[in-house]
C-alpha cells in the first residue's frame, strides 16, 4: 500500500513537471548584441531607411511567436524569404500586413540573404 502511494506521488510529480515544461513559450531574443550580419549594409540601416523599418517590424512582430535568432541563424534567397514570411502571415490573421511583410522580406534579404 505504501509503495503504491509513493509511486503515485512520483508519477504525479513527473506528469506535473512535463505539463509545466510543455506550457513554456520560447523566450524572445535577449536585447544583447545583434547578429554579426547587421553591419553588412550600414547605409541601409540608417533611421528611416526601408531596411530599418523592416528590422523594426521583424523584431516587433516575429518575436511574438518565436525567438529572433531562429530566423537570423540562416540565409535564404529572396523567394524563400518571401515564402517563409507569407507562411508566417497565414498563422496569425491580420498580424502582419502585406506592406509590412514586404519590408521584412527586404530586411531579411539585405542582412540574411544568399548571394
Amino acid at each position: 500500500m505504501r509503495i503504491r502511494s509513493v509511486v503515485l506521488i512520483v508519477l504525479s510529480a513527473m506528469l506535473l513537471a512535463f505539463a509545466v515544461g510543455c506550457a513554456k513559450q520560447e523566450p524572445a531574443a535577449p536585447a544583447a548584441p545583434a547578429a554579426p550580419a547587421a553591419p553588412a549594409a550600414p547605409a541601409a540601416t540608417a533611421p528611416g531607411a526601408p531596411a530599418a523599418d523592416g528590422k523594426s517590424i521583424f523584431e516587433t512582430k516575429c518575436s511574438v511567436c518565436h525567438g529572433i535568432d531562429r530566423a537570423t541563424a540562416r540565409t535564404e534567397t529572396k523567394d524563400k524569404w518571401a515564402s517563409i514570411v507569407k507562411e508566417m502571415q497565414g498563422k496569425k490573421a491580420d498580424w502582419i500586413s502585406d506592406v509590412e511583410a514586404a519590408k521584412v522580406v527586404e530586411y531579411l534579404v539585405l542582412t540574411h540573404g544568399k548571394k
